[in-house]
């Protein structure tokens, strides 16, 4: 179904160039999204936001494109359950020959020293995972985004609002990473961890761009914005908000 996209958005006459300005998606990931090289795009949960942006922008059920990224998924997940067995099986048989060559205390040791190097390599597999990429948007490189997260403790000391300020306070819940536009002049960028905080201030307003809607929590001028959307979901906020 993703070739859908590609038919779909040549109907609109749009090119790659207009979609990545209407979604703020790289360029290069909605050519790998049309493509289906579901392998070379973010992680899962990015991707399925991309994914779903994209198909909406073009007036397409993003649910049926989703089905063919959930059956890559499925797909990878048994490839890594094939292998692993084959590989641990030659493994165990080059060691079984080597072994009846030894005395039967070498054995004994040589055993006891395999199992506590088995079993510190699944403990550090376990516990890889892989690193987050930023959202398309951001212009900076993966080298700058732990910058980021570093300055976070060190944003701005917190002061007494005058009747000209506007205070914005985040709490992330989720792993989540935005963009914030100052007065229309300073823009900053965030990765944030659950847990961690930030607070901002300015004379008049706030432009943000949220990658993941579900995973952070919003005070504007003390007062709590409630639920933002849903986990994964991009989400773009003017505060204060225009009154009608």
């Amino acid at each position: 179904m993703y070739e859908e996209l590609k038919k779909r958005r040549l109907e609109l006459g749009k090119t790659l160039e207009q979609i990545a300005e209407e979604t703020k998606i790289k360029k290069s990931y909605l050519q790998l999204i049309e493509k289906g090289k579901f392998d070379e795009l973010p992680i899962e949960l990015y991707t399925r936001a991309y994914i779903k942006t994209y198909a909406q922008s073009l007036g397409l059920d993003a649910s049926l494109i989703l089905k063919d990224y959930d059956e890559y998924l499925k797909s990878k997940k048994q490839t890594v359950i094939k292998i692993e067995p084959t590989i641990a099986k030659e493994s165990l048989e080059k060691k079984s020959t080597f072994l009846k060559k030894l005395p039967n205390w070498s054995i004994t040791a040589g055993i006891i020293f395999t199992v506590i190097f088995i079993t510190i390599l699944l403990i550090q597999f376990e516990k890889k995972e892989p690193t987050l990429p930023p959202p398309p948007v951001t212009q900076q490189t993966m080298s700058e985004i732990p910058k980021v997260e570093e300055k976070i403790e060190k944003t701005e000391p917190k002061q007494e609002l005058s009747a000209n300020k506007q205070k914005l306070e985040i709490e992330a819940t989720d792993k989540v990473w935005m963009r914030i536009t100052i007065d229309d002049k300073e823009k900053k960028e965030f990765l944030l961890n659950p847990g961690q905080k930030i607070e901002l201030h300015a004379n008049k307003s706030f432009k943000l761009h949220i990658g993941n809607a579900g995973g952070v929590k919003i005070l504007f001028n003390d007062k709590e914005l409630g639920k933002l959307g849903e986990t994964g979901q991009v989400v773009y906020l003017n505060l204060p908000q225009e009154k009608d």
